[in-house]
C-alpha cells in the first residue's frame, strides 16, 4: 500500500466519522456507539459494491451509494422519511459535484504536462480533494445554522431534492465525458474545462443554496406558530386582566352590600350571596396544578375554553422539572396536544355530535416522564404514511403533530398514536442526570 491510498484511506475514515457527527446533530442518534455501526455499514455495503461491482458507472455508483446510505440512516438516526432521505442526498451529491471541478482539472494538468499516463494518480488526488469539500460544507452549515434539526415540511424536501439530483446528474454526465475521450486536444483542453468546472461550482453553490433554503423556510414557519401562539397568550392575558379588573371595581359594592345583609340579620340571604360571589371568584382562579408555573399558565386558559365548549375534559398532570425539559419544548408539546383534542370536539360539536371528551394525563417515575392525552372522535382517524390523516382543511394542518413528534425526539424519547373511535397520544420521555445528547446503548 502506497503512500496516496494510506492518505485517501485515513481520510476516507475521518469523513465517515464526521458525517456521522453531522447526521447526529442534525436528526438525533437512536443508540450509544453509533460511529461504529454509521462505519461498519458503510464499510460493509462499499464493499460489497466494490467484490460483486454492483454499481461500475458514476451515476450508477450514486444511486447504490445513496440508496445504502439511507437504509442505514433510517436505522441509525431519527427524523422523518424525507428528512433523512434529503440530507444523504445532499452529503453524497456534494461530493459528486467536487468530482466534477477536481477531475477535469486534474486530468487537463496531466494531459498539458505531458503526463497522460499517471491518469491513475490523477484519480486519487481527484478524489483526495472531493473529500474535503463535504468536510468545509458540513463544518460550515453545522456551526451556522441550527433551525434544521427540526422537522421541515415534506414538501420543502421532496423540492430540494429534486434540486440536487437534477445537480448530480448535470455534473455526472459532463464528468463522464473525460473519462470516453483517450486523445485530449491541449489547444483545447481549457476550453473544455472551465466550463464544464464552472457548472459544477455552479452546482455546490447550489447546494449549500438548498440548505440555507431550508433554514428561512423554517424560520418563517416558526415565526408565524410564534405569532399564533402570542396572539392567543394575548387574548388570554387581556381576557384574565379584564375580569380581575371587574373583579377590583365591584369589591367595595360587594363589601357594601354584604354590610347591609348583616346589618339587617339577613344571615340566609348574606350566605346565599358570598356563595355566589366566591362561584365568580373561582372562574379565575387556577384549577390545574401541575408544578410548574408555565405549564398551570398554559393548561388553565385551555381547560376553561374547553369547559365552555362543553366539552367533558379532565386534566391530571405532574411535570419534570426545568432541569429535565426546557419550558419552551414543554409547552409545545402541551399546547398542541391539548389544541389537537379540543379542535377535534370543536369538529364533532360542528357536525351535530355530542361535545365529546378529553383525558390529559402525566406521570414522573424515576427514569421517565410518562404522557398521554386521549380525546373523542367523531370520525374514525385514518393513517396516512406512517403517520395519522389529519381532517383539518386548512394548508398547515399536521403541524402540530410534527411539533409533538419534534419535541419527542429531541429528548431521544418514544411516541406512540392511536386512532379509531378515540385518537390517543403517549409519549414517554427518559429523565436522566446525563445530558440530553447523551444516547442509549444498542
Amino acid at each position: 500500500m502506497n503512500g496516496s491510498t494510506i492518505w485517501i484511506t485515513g481520510l476516507e475514515i475521518f469523513l465517515t466519522f464526521y458525517q456521522c457527527l453531522f447526521l447526529k446533530e442534525m436528526l438525533g442518534a437512536k443508540y450509544r456507539y453509533t460511529y461504529l455501526w454509521f462505519y461498519l455499514g458503510t464499510w460493509l455495503y462499499g464493499h460489497i459494491n466494490a467484490w460483486f461491482v454492483i454499481a461500475g458507472t458514476t451515476w450508477g455508483n450514486m444511486i447504490y451509494l445513496c440508496c445504502c446510505a439511507f437504509v442505514l440512516n433510517t436505522m441509525l438516526f431519527h427524523g422523518s422519511i424525507i428528512k433523512r432521505g434529503f440530507f444523504t442526498l445532499w452529503m453524497y451529491g456534494i461530493r459528486e459535484v467536487a468530482a466534477g471541478i477536481f477531475i477535469p482539472l486534474f486530468m487537463a494538468a496531466a494531459v498539458l504536462s505531458g503526463r497522460e499516463d499517471c491518469f491513475d494518480m490523477v484519480m486519487k488526488a481527484a478524489d483526495l480533494a472531493s473529500c474535503l469539500v463535504p468536510f468545509l460544507m458540513m463544518e460550515i452549515l453545522k456551526r451556522r445554522l441550527h433551525l434544521l434539526k427540526r422537522d421541515f415540511e415534506d414538501r420543502d424536501g421532496i423540492y430540494l431534492m429534486c434540486i440536487i439530483g437534477f445537480i448530480c446528474v448535470t455534473v455526472c454526465m459532463t464528468v463522464m465525458t473525460f473519462y470516453r475521450v483517450s486523445n485530449w486536444d491541449a489547444e483545447y483542453m481549457y476550453a473544455i474545462v472551465i466550463p464544464s468546472g464552472l457548472i459544477a461550482v455552479g452546482g455546490e453553490i447550489l447546494n449549500v443554496c438548498c440548505i440555507i433554503m431550508l433554514e428561512r423556510r423554517l424560520v418563517e414557519r416558526l415565526a408565524k406558530q410564534q405569532y399564533q401562539m402570542l396572539k392567543q397568550h394575548l387574548e388570554v392575558s387581556k381576557e384574565q386582566y379584564e375580569q380581575f379588573l371587574k373583579i377590583r371595581h365591584d369589591m367595595k359594592n360587594h363589601g357594601l352590600c354584604l354590610a347591609q345583609l348583616l346589618e339587617k340579620e339577613n344571615i340566609e340571604e348574606a350566605k346565599t350571596y358570598l356563595e355566589q360571589w366566591n362561584t365568580g371568584m373561582e372562574e379565575g382562579e387556577s384549577v390545574i396544578h401541575t408544578g410548574s408555573v408555565f405549564a398551570d399558565a398554559l393548561l388553565n386558559p385551555k381547560y376553561r375554553q374547553a369547559r365552555k365548549f362543553g366539552i367533558d375534559i379532565s386534566i391530571q398532570m405532574s411535570v419534570p422539572g426545568e432541569d429535565r425539559i426546557a419550558p419552551v419544548d414543554l409547552c409545545c408539546l402541551l399546547a398542541n396536544a391539548l389544541d389537537n383534542a379540543i379542535e377535534a370536539c370543536q369538529r364533532g360539536i360542528a357536525a351535530g355530535y355530542p361535545a365529546g371528551w378529553i383525558r390529559m394525563k402525566s406521570q414522573i417515575y424515576p427514569n421517565y416522564w410518562v404522557f398521554e392525552i386521549t380525546n373523542s372522535t367523531y370520525i374514525s382517524v385514518k393513517r396516512h404514511e406512517g403517520g395519522f390523516q389529519s381532517s383539518k382543511q386548512v394548508p398547515m394542518s399536521g403541524v402540530g403533530l410534527q411539533n409533538i413528534r419534534t419535541v419527542v425526539e429531541r429528548y431521544e424519547g418514544v411516541l406512540e398514536l392511536k386512532g379509531g373511535t378515540c385518537f390517543a397520544l403517549n409519549a414517554m420521555f427518559p429523565l436522566s442526570q446525563v445530558p440530553i445528547e447523551t444516547e442509549r446503548p444498542l
